[in-house]
């Protein structure tokens, strides 16, 4: 901003797009934060969840240290902006209206907020260490670059469809390209180490996040990943945060999480990965597998190991088949195939009769 009049003026390059005039720029995000608005009319009402979830993400980059991207924003200037020869030029008190960004501005806003909050909080108990910390990361996101196009001259009914359009037509990347190279989260880093190790010994998916019945893959990193929080942490659902790993020592994580994939060929039959005889292949099934093993450290003070090791009862009491008695609650007569068999009652059901299984072979080893 310059000038008594408070005038922004932003550089860019202006080109036109669909017949329309479009301005490519990039501006601080304090900045940013001081010229757009929310049309309510022409946007949906905010995500409170979604502002969160990327709000927390925010917050982990800074602290980590580690640098966080977002695709450009989109604004409609509603003509308020105009060339001149110090750039481009926005009216003194008008705004730029967001049509695709609201989440991500509204997360910024609230991340700078929360470091605010922690300043004052640290100032007030003498921590001068975490206060100067929360003003270099204040700064960091005053500071943020976001890549914005503004359209320069849409009408109201213009913007309400271009909102649509980038709103039904945008795809985020898939899960699985974000399994292949997030280096944020840990258990995604646990299980793209993992699956380097074993791709020599099992056949897995590494790019598409869901695993169709033609495909030779016996695994996907997606599932692979559900697999890790349920073995360590018996969690069978949407798993965020950092890890809490379960009756065992951190250290001795990637050797677990190792053997048991390993130990597949000694489970599941020597085509485990032909989905059309098989059932080894459903997700649900193998986080049954590794849900089992949890439940075995819990239930008998085992190891991982121990419990992983116990599995290979399993070959000689299942046929894997999807018509196989222990998959008797997800089997479609039908169809022939097991169905709804990732849900979290299907994999606690799926857990229980391998449990079972297990326990019956080890009694019978006890009484001879």
């Amino acid at each position: 901003m310059s000038g008594n009049m408070m005038t922004t003026t932003m550089g860019g390059t202006g080109y036109k797009q669909f017949g329309k005039e479009v301005l490519c720029t990039q501006v601080r995000f304090s900045m940013l934060e001081a010229i757009f608005e929310v049309d309510n009319e022409v946007q949906r009402q905010l995500d409170p969840r979604k502002r969160r979830e990327i709000r927390d993400f925010i917050l982990v980059s800074l602290e980590r240290g580690e640098p966080f991207y977002f695709s450009p924003f989109i604004y409609s200037s509603r003509r308020n902006i105009d060339e001149t020869d110090a750039g481009f030029t926005l009216k003194p008190g008008a705004r730029i209206f967001v049509l695709d960004g609201q989440h991500r501005s509204s997360a910024l806003s609230s991340a700078l907020g929360t470091l605010k909050a922690m300043k004052e909080a640290a100032e007030e108990l003498g921590d001068e260490v975490k206060a100067q910390e929360a003003q270099r990361q204040i700064q960091q996101l005053n500071a943020y670059p976001v890549s914005m196009q503004i359209y320069l001259d849409l009408t109201q009914q213009e913007e309400r469809q271009l909102f649509t359009d980038c709103n039904t037509e945008r795809r985020e990347a898939h899960a699985g390209l974000q399994l292949r190279y997030d280096q944020r989260d840990q258990y995604t880093e646990l299980t793209r180490n993992v699956a380097d190790r074993l791709k020599e010994q099992l056949d897995i998916e590494f790019l598409t996040s869901r695993v169709t019945e033609k495909s030779t893959t016996i695994t996907s990193l997606i599932t692979m990943r559900k697999c890790l929080i349920a073995l360590f942490e018996g969690v069978l659902t949407v798993k965020t945060g950092d890890p809490y790993y379960r009756n065992c020592k951190q250290k001795d994580v990637p050797a677990i999480a190792e053997a048991f994939f390993a130990s597949w060929p000694s489970v599941f039959p020597k085509n485990m990965a032909d989905r059309k005889r098989y059932a080894s292949g459903a997700t649900g099934v193998q986080m049954a597998l590794a849900y089992t093993v949890f439940t075995l450290t819990r239930e008998r003070s085992i190891s991982h190991k121990e419990a992983i090791r116990l599995l290979k009862v399993l070959k000689r009491h299942c046929s894997w088949r999807h018509d196989d008695p222990l998959f008797s609650h997800m089997y479609d007569k039908q169809s022939g195939r097991v169905r709804n068999h990732s849900n979290t009652t299907a994999v606690k059901r799926t857990m229980m009769k391998f449990l079972k299984v297990i326990h019956e072979e080890g009694k019978t080893l006890h009484d001879h």
